[in-house]
């Protein structure tokens, strides 16, 4: 069993679920979310002011909906405090 992952633009998402319904695949769940690769983000104006946007919109289809998956977690940190495994989940 495997789980597919795909983070894609967002005007891309009717193309990619009209391709996964043609072969088969019935369900999937969308997720908003945020990120970057190669592009890096751009600048934009905002009522006069210029801002860097680092993190662009993305859509993240994961394809399993309707199942409960369990993943092993090989390590944890917490980023502020520098703890790790245990003692990063109190």
């Amino acid at each position: 069993m495997k789980l597919v992952t795909a983070i894609i633009k967002p005007f891309k998402l009717e193309e990619v679920r009209d391709a996964l319904l043609a072969i088969g695949i019935d369900g999937m769940t969308v997720t908003e979310v945020k990120g970057y690769g190669r592009q890096k983000g751009h600048t934009e104006i905002y009522r006069g002011a210029e801002y860097a946007v680092n993190f662009l919109p993305k859509i993240r289809i994961e394809v399993g909906d309707g199942k409960i998956f369990v993943t092993p977690i090989d390590h944890a940190l917490r980023i502020r405090t520098g703890e790790t495994d245990a003692d990063a989940l109190r």
